[in-house]
């Protein structure tokens, strides 16, 4: 069977794209639509097939699609025995930009819905309805924070769920690089972290969010501030002072204990427990996996 290749990001497919294919459609001729794996775009791939399926669906169209790895160019000799068609399409539909259509859910125009493809419209809108979860990471330095977060990042990611990550080195190295360790800059460090978090919430976003927030008034206000805007998990991750001395492979602790370090939480800066913790995670007892698992369960029971 010979089929009509079409490829592009699709990001979101709406009805321009469609109208791309509407002459080999209208012409009973199989389509072939290849997906660029773009892993810069805001819709991973996996959804974007998943919307194209639904419209081809929709409209009876013989179609297999296929997710590809991202084109760098297309490339022929004297000929590959296709025929290479230049596809005109009416203005009203070429000015249709995928581009717009992003930038209309970023804001909350609802106008997008005319311009995605039938049937790709309703995967697109079940996928943005869902309500952002922000699951906050709390506890020692060198108790499993990172690591169980980005584990828990890496099944969501394979399960198609929006999300991303939020740690405490990476804030510090690239965005509060001007903030230092007092209980003032602790704070200020914090409150930017929980504004990123809400607006990555506000748009469906499950945030895992890894920081060692040590005062039990300072992870109030987060909750406080977060749950206007999505569900909130607080996970103490626990492991004891010496259990994470020990697994400190940079040395941060026996630095702070000589004063080289100074404000270090467990050490010079308290640590008070969480008092509310919606789960905690005992990292001494427990595997990474085990951890994780326990998060991920707790996340599914919101429907996600």
């Amino acid at each position: 069977m010979k089929r009509a290749v079409f490829i592009g990001r699709f990001a979101p497919f709406h009805k321009g794209h469609l109208s791309l294919m509407q002459k080999k459609i209208d012409e009973g001729i199989p389509l072939l639509i290849l997906i660029r794996d773009t892993h810069y775009d805001s819709y991973s791939a996996e959804i974007r097939k998943r919307m194209i399926q639904a419209c081809m669906k929709k409209l009876k169209v013989n179609a297999k699609i296929m997710i590809i790895d991202d084109v760098e160019s297309f490339n022929y000799g004297r000929g590959v025995g296709y025929e290479v068609c230049e596809i005109e399409v009416i203005p009203e539909l070429k000015k249709i930009s995928a581009t717009n259509i992003r930038n209309m859910i970023d804001e909350g125009d609802d106008s997008w819905k005319k311009l995605v493809a039938p049937g790709a419209d309703k995967v697109l809108k079940d996928y943005l309805s869902r309500k952002g979860v922000v699951v906050w990471f709390t506890g020692l330095s060198c108790a499993g924070k990172t690591t169980i977060a980005d584990a828990v990042s890496d099944t969501l990611r394979k399960k198609e769920i929006r999300c991303e990550r939020l740690d405490g080195d990476i804030l510090r190295e690239h965005i509060t690089k001007d903030l230092g360790f007092s209980k003032k800059d602790r704070e200020k460090n914090l409150e930017r972290a929980t504004f990123i978090a809400k607006i990555l919430a506000r748009n469906g976003v499950v945030v895992l969010s890894s920081f060692i927030t040590p005062y039990e008034f300072i992870r109030r206000k987060i909750r406080t501030e977060l749950e206007k805007e999505a569900t909130f998990i607080e996970v103490y991750v626990k492991a004891s002072l010496e259990t994470c001395k020990k697994r400190d492979y940079k040395g941060l602790y026996e630095k702070a204990e000589k004063g080289i370090i100074k404000n270090f939480t467990g050490i010079s800066d308290p640590f008070e427990e969480p008092e509310n913790a919606d789960l905690i995670l005992d990292t001494e007892n427990k595997t990474v996996e085990e951890c994780s698992e326990e998060v991920l369960r707790f996340i599914e029971k919101l429907k996600y």
